[in-house]
């Protein structure tokens, strides 16, 4: 199946956070993060304790498919190719986004526990990601309830839009599909 139809950075796109390449702090990603954005200057400093900063090679995998989720990640520098395995040739790839600075992936596995990676992520070059991982969450719902709720409802938006996204394009497919099918069916 093609997946060229789809936008360049589907449903990994943060429409709320552009990096300049310039230096980049844990603070500066943190404070332009549309999960990290309603947060006080003290809040981002707690954050920033916790998160793990992170070089990568080129062509260095992040994650990959299938694999058990332990967090997200948000790029600091460089660009990370997301890639699926396709269903028709099980050995083969296909790149489905390229996300650059300022944005992030990863975050469904801050909210379930034995999720599965749905997809592979590698540095495209040189990259520097910010982890974010559950046991952070989880220490910031301990020690500060309220900053915690505020990272959690931010999340529940970036997951309700993305699902959102997910749907249309899955509505725009089928009527592709379907429009195939009736076409060769005549």
């Amino acid at each position: 199946m093609q997946l060229s139809h789809f936008p360049k950075r589907f449903l990994w796109l943060d429409f709320f956070s552009k990096q300049n390449e310039a230096e980049v702090t844990v603070m500066s990603v943190l404070r332009s993060n549309q999960l990290f954005s309603r947060l006080t200057r003290k809040e981002l400093a707690l954050v920033s304790k916790l998160v793990h900063m992170r070089n990568y090679e080129a062509g260095e995998a992040v994650f990959t498919q299938d694999e058990k989720g332990l967090g997200m990640y948000i790029i600091a520098k460089g660009a990370i190719d997301i890639r699926m395995r396709a269903h028709d040739s099980p050995g083969e790839e296909v790149t489905v986004a390229t996300l650059e600075p300022g944005s992030f992936f990863g975050e469904l596995a801050l909210t379930d526990q034995g999720s599965k990676r749905s997809a592979s992520a590698y540095a495209r070059g040189k990259t520097v990601l910010v982890g974010f991982f559950k046991p952070d969450l989880m220490e910031i719902m301990e020690r500060k309830p309220e900053t915690g709720v505020k990272i959690l409802l931010q999340l529940c938006k970036v997951l309700g839009k993305r699902l959102s996204e997910t749907s249309d394009a899955l509505t725009q497919l089928s009527r592709e599909l379907y429009q195939r099918e009736s076409k060769k069916a005549a």
